[in-house]
């Protein structure tokens, strides 16, 4: 009898552990810098975030979706504007680096592009041969060969696959030059305020070492008549 009793009693302590296990949670948050915190509950200042709660196992019990206001969508861009313009200004040092990166990820595409005419010029010139010799099958009024007909289908097949490579080679230099103008405009306008601050201080020095450049006037003792 006590046996029993004994193992009802650790039944339910063992019951109300798990239970108190089960119902503490931990909620997990991420910052305004990107950085994933967890706690017993999310900070006052952090209310607005996106959350999800947890139990003691990890698993999720519950995800509290926050509406993103226009406020933390500028913070979000703000942050990831200023770590592309950190990124761009550690890439270069001067402007015309950006044209000669630009160039340099264009060849592969130029390349292909030649090789891809050459192809469309082969092939053009072949479709002719094989129209010119049904043509003349036709002419006298025989029928064009199997062999010919299937030589025409794939020509005008092999045509319409360079056509398209042209058109995504193509469109992919236009995309790389538009991405490298951007970044050569925002690499100067970035430059811009140092360049500015360095012009003024070239200025005052030089009114300084010479009132007369900046246009001042001096002054002559008036001599005694």
């Amino acid at each position: 009898m006590q046996r029993v009793i004994f193992l009802l009693v650790a039944t339910v302590f063992a019951l109300s552990g798990n239970a108190f296990a089960d119902s503490k949670k931990i909620v997990k948050w991420v910052d305004s810098k990107g950085i994933t915190h967890y706690g017993d509950k999310l900070p006052a200042q952090e209310a607005g975030r996106k959350n999800a709660e947890m139990n003691a196992q990890g698993v999720v019990l519950k995800q509290n979706n926050v509406p993103v206001s226009k406020g933390d969508v500028a913070d979000t861009q703000k942050i990831e504007l200023e770590r592309k313009d950190k990124i761009l200004l550690a890439s270069y040092t001067k402007a015309e680096e950006i044209d000669l990166a630009r160039d340099r990820n264009l060849q592969m595409d130029l390349a292909a592009v030649q090789s891809l005419e050459q192809q469309k010029l082969s092939a053009t010139n072949r479709t002719a041969r094989n129209n010119k010799m049904a043509e003349g099958f036709k002419a006298r009024q025989k029928p064009v060969p199997p062999y010919l007909v299937e030589e025409l289908k794939l020509s005008k097949l092999e045509s319409a696959s360079i056509d398209k490579q042209l058109t995504q080679r193509k469109l992919a230099m236009e995309t790389t030059k538009k991405r490298y103008a951007e970044e050569k405009i925002r690499f100067i306008a970035l430059k811009q305020p140092v360049a500015i601050d360095s012009i003024a201080g070239s200025l005052d020095t030089v009114i300084a070492e010479n009132p007369t450049a900046a246009g001042a006037q001096t002054t002559e003792p008036t001599a005694n008549k």
